[in-house]
């Protein structure tokens, strides 16, 4: 298997060169050895002309395969570019949750002609039902296809009913079962081990297990979701309404999606942009996306250049000073950023969710800039020391250890503290905390380093 990814990487030339020459039916022999798992991954090093044409001379099963997991992207240009008899399998043969993502993305106009294509009217239903729901929400991820038992029911019962209404498309959806009263209102889960396993009289309100605790709203962020899905290892829960009756079903596959997204969505946040870089080819766009935060470094440039300016006379009396700022801000800098990336990771992930364990975070980083701070400053004081020892004494090593280890114990501490400051505002924490983890760092380590240096070195300059 792990092979095969190369192998199609090497018939990519071949497959160009029948497509320049219009050899469709060799490039259909060719497209047979080829899974659509391994076209995916080789998606994007087509044009857009040439997987338009790949697409049309697919088997219909393997197309719809490829659809459904190249990116969105994708799947929009190809909609907007195949004809209708080309479209209309593809709407009808994707779960509604997945036609719901699209839509979400593509223009009303664009969306009246794909709704005129679908045919299956139950599955326009579901499709206009899940855009009523905030995109990236649960009522938008969820499958408002499911099959609806009764405690009554005994397993006999409900193997029978599932063998007369599974279909291939559906089969997901029966991994995990809900049990709903007569009103609708959920009671409780099973799954198929435990229904298959189940003597053939017993009945549901014995076998179901209790769905307290992993009950969703539609309107719940998917970030939340995802993290109730990785706290309880869900494979499968129900979404309900206000009065506890079933709405739809999500499960896993559709938070794996969930979880990929936010995790590249944080990742580019850290880094003072958006998740928009990795595919936008404006650099005019993306200077736009990353301009506001970097507002905030040269704001904190300013006001350390004002603080360097404060204290010039003791700089340009020694100059040594200013050889070791860069380092002690740098340190400082990436101290801090590994702190930060910790604290939004587990907030990411449910891990700090109440105080106390916020509380121990931030000491834990404290005590790690503490140490990080006094073993680096010793070193570089040790450094300093055999440097300019001489020149200035044993209070030049002690300014510079003190002024390192300050900027590793403000940043690590920073890095904890402002993540979970944003979470409690309803700000996103991955979103600020680099670009002002790094100024306030800079400002409070420089202020110290050459307010303690104009103290104890002024004597000797």
């Amino acid at each position: 298997m792990l092979q095969q990814p190369q192998s199609i990487a090497l018939l990519i030339p071949e497959i160009k060169e029948l497509l320049r020459n219009r050899d469709y039916a060799l490039l259909k022999q060719v497209l047979k050895e080829c899974t659509p798992l391994d076209f995916a991954d080789t998606w994007k090093l087509f044009s857009e002309d040439e997987r338009l044409q790949i697409f049309n001379l697919l088997p219909a099963t393997a197309g719809l395969k490829l659809f459904e997991i190249i990116d969105m992207d994708h799947q929009r240009q190809l909609l907007e570019k195949l004809s209708g008899e080309n479209v209309t399998p593809i709407l009808e043969g994707m779960h509604s949750p997945d036609l719901a993502k699209i839509f979400h993305k593509l223009s009303p106009r664009a969306i009246k002609k794909m709704t005129g294509l679908i045919k299956r009217q139950e599955a326009l239903q579901h499709v206009d039902y899940l855009m009523t729901f905030p995109e990236h929400s649960a009522g938008s991820l969820m499958h408002p296809e499911f099959v609806k038992l009764t405690p009554k029911l005994t397993a006999k019962q409900v193997l029978h009913r599932l063998q007369a209404i599974a279909r291939p498309n559906q089969k997901e959806h029966l991994y995990s079962l809900f049990v709903v009263d007569d009103d609708g209102r959920v009671l409780g889960t099973l799954n198929l081990q435990d229904l298959l396993a189940a003597p053939e009289d017993e009945k549901l309100s014995e076998l179901m297990s209790s769905v307290e605790g992993i009950k969703i709203r539609p309107e719940t962020d998917q970030e939340e979701v995802s993290k109730l899905f990785s706290k309880y290892q869900l494979t499968a829960a129900p979404v309900v309404d206000e009065n506890g009756r079933l709405l739809g079903i999500l499960t896993v596959r559709d938070i794996i999606s969930v979880v990929r997204q936010e995790a590249t969505e944080d990742i580019a946040k850290m880094a003072g942009t958006r998740a928009k870089d990795l595919r936008e080819v404006s650099a005019f766009k993306i200077v736009f996306f990353r301009m506001p935060w970097l507002v905030v470094t040269l704001c904190g440039g300013f006001l350390i250049s004002f603080i360097i300016h404060h204290f010039e006379p003791v700089i340009a009396k020694a100059i040594a000073l200013a050889t070791f700022s860069p380092l002690i801000a740098g340190m400082g800098g990436n101290v801090g950023s590994q702190s930060a990336t910790i604290i939004v990771r587990s907030l990411a992930l449910g891990h700090l969710e109440n105080r106390l364990d916020q509380v121990k975070a931030i000491f834990r980083e404290f005590r790690v800039g503490v140490m990080l701070g006094a073993i680096y400053g010793l070193a570089l004081a040790a450094f300093a020391y055999l440097v300019y020892g001489r020149q200035y004494g044993i209070e030049f090593g002690f300014v510079v250890a003190v002024g390192m280890g300050t900027s590793m114990t403000v940043a690590a501490s920073m890095g904890a503290v402002e993540p979970i400051i944003f979470h409690r505002l309803g700000i996103d924490p991955a979103t600020a905390t680099g670009p002002l983890i790094t100024t306030i760092t800079d400002i409070i380590s420089n202020f110290t380093y050459f307010a303690l240096a104009t103290v104890l070195l002024l004597h000797r300059l």
